[in-house]
């Protein structure tokens, strides 16, 4: 473990003052091999205990994926798990992005929080690629641009607007002091009030994104608590002539809370030909192995779904997926 130092960078809010609990040091190499049974060591070693984090601070790892260097806050329950773990802790999304991100390639994140998705797609891309980050909360700005500037990313671009159905001005909303529950839906997840407001610049992405080179192939992430569907009304000119990959959490819950429903979100896809598959990290005898699933025969709540264009190369990309390669 490698403690931020106190010189880099000088804002107090990215200085570190780590705590660990004895049980959980000694877990900690377990923890990173995500051994068998890992999840529930980390419970057992009060992994999930956010009462005994709250003065922990910020602490380094560097990435198993991409071999940088993260700075996480382990007051924050999935900061701190993606910490203990040595990776972002969504794995399919990552396992998915390993098999059809390449150098090249235009990356745009969307709801990029502090750029763990980001830093990884920097890797896959390369320095002829194209990272877009995009995240409108000022809370999470500053982070973000350490992730890109201490890792020397200058593929990586910041920014610092949300998306929409339609240029303008919208309040964010950060519910229960978590930086990953931030949306300009208004309420928040299980009746969680908002506990702090932010007024933030809106754009579309057809705007955002019209004057990129055309022959790179793109691959959008949307990960915005429940505000997708005006995400993707304002990028359908996009959709239909880019014909991109599209990486969504479809959930239930988020979109009704916005007003909006999952039917109305795979409708804006599902209209221009695409196709959602599940993705899935069942545990097997050799590990775990990415599968998909169609969307259609699935039930679910809450899902993490590659939406596969009808045709063009990434189309092909995607195609040893289906089969199971």
């Amino acid at each position: 473990m490698t403690i931020l130092p106190q010189s880099e960078p000088s804002t107090s809010n990215l200085r570190a003052r780590v705590c660990l609990p004895v049980l959980f040091r000694l877990a900690l190499p377990y923890l990173r091999g995500e051994l068998p049974m890992w999840a529930k060591l980390y419970r057992l070693v009060g992994g999930t205990a956010d009462e005994n984090w709250r003065q922990s601070g910020l602490a380094t790892v560097r990435g198993k994926t991409h071999g940088y260097e993260l700075t996480l806050d382990l007051s924050n329950w999935s900061e701190r798990l993606s910490w203990s773990l040595g990776r972002y802790h969504d794995l399919p999304i990552q396992q998915a992005l390993q098999r059809v991100l390449r150098a090249g390639d235009t990356f745009v994140d969307i709801g990029a929080n502090l750029g763990l998705v980001s830093l990884l797609a920097s890797h896959l891309v390369g320095r002829t690629g194209k990272v877009i980050a995009c995240e409108p909360n000022p809370s999470l700005l500053e982070r973000l641009r350490w992730h890109r500037e201490h890792n020397d990313l200058s593929q990586i671009e910041i920014e610092s607007k949300a998306l929409g159905a339609k240029p303008g001005i919208a309040e964010l909303h950060e519910f229960a002091g978590h930086s990953g529950w931030g949306s300009l839906c208004a309420n928040g997840p299980d009746g969680k009030p908002p506990t702090r407001r932010f007024e933030v610049p809106v754009i579309t992405g057809d705007d955002l994104l019209a004057g990129l080179p055309e022959a790179a192939p793109m691959i959008l992430k949307i990960d915005v608590e429940g505000f997708e569907v005006p995400v993707l009304t304002g990028l359908q000119r996009t959709l239909a002539q880019r014909l991109p990959i599209v990486f969504l959490e479809v959930a239930d819950a988020h979109q009704r809370r916005a007003g909006y429903s999952a039917a109305e979100l795979r409708g804006h896809l599902e209209r221009l030909g695409y196709r959602g598959y599940v993705l899935e990290m069942p545990r097997t005898l050799w590990g775990r192995r990415l599968r998909m699933r169609p969307l259609d025969t699935v039930r679910y709540s809450e899902v993490d779904v590659m939406f596969v264009p009808p045709r063009g190369p990434l189309a092909e990309r995607v195609a040893p997926l289906l089969r199971g390669d």
